[in-house]
C-alpha cells in the first residue's frame, strides 16, 4: 500500500558517509569541536539544514556541552549530537537491569546460563 501510494512521489538518494580521520586526541573539547564543524561543512555543502554527528558515550557527553554552549547564531544549533549504538543500548540494558534487580531474574537466567555469567 505505502508503496503504492509514494511511489510518484519525489526523492533523493541519501548517503551515510564517515568523515576522514583527525590526527588529534579525540577527546581533547577542539577536536570535537573540529568534528561537529567538518560535519556542518559537509551537511551545508549538500543543503542538508540539520546535521546529525554520532559519538561514543565520553565523546557524546562533550559535544551536547559544545552544541549547548554555542552561540544562538552559530551553525552548530542545527547540530544533532546522538550517542551510538552499542552505548545506547548498554545505558539501556542498565537501566532495565536497576529495575529489575530484586525481582528474581538471575534465578531464572541461573537455570538458563552459568550462574557466574549472569551479573555480566
Amino acid at each position: 500500500f505505502m508503496e503504492q501510494i509514494t511511489e510518484t512521489l519525489p526523492f533523493d538518494t541519501s548517503k551515510i558517509l564517515y568523515l576522514p580521520f583527525i590526527n588529534a586526541p579525540p577527546t581533547d573539547n577542539s577536536t570535537v569541536l573540529t568534528t561537529l564543524l567538518h560535519a556542518c561543512e559537509v551537511g551545508n555543502a549538500s543543503k542538508q539544514e540539520t546535521k546529525f554527528v554520532t559519538f561514543d558515550q565520553q565523546l557524546y557527553w562533550k559535544a551536547r556541552d559544545i552544541v549547548a554552549t554555542a552561540p544562538e547564531n552559530s551553525e552548530l544549533k542545527n547540530v544533532v549530537v546522538r550517542l551510538g549504538g552499542f552505548h545506547l543500548v548498554m545505558s539501556f540494558m542498565g537501566a532495565i537491569g536497576n529495575i529489575m534487580s530484586g525481582s528474581g531474574l538471575e534465578n531464572v537466567w541461573g537455570v538458563i546460563y552459568a550462574e557466574g555469567s549472569i551479573p555480566q
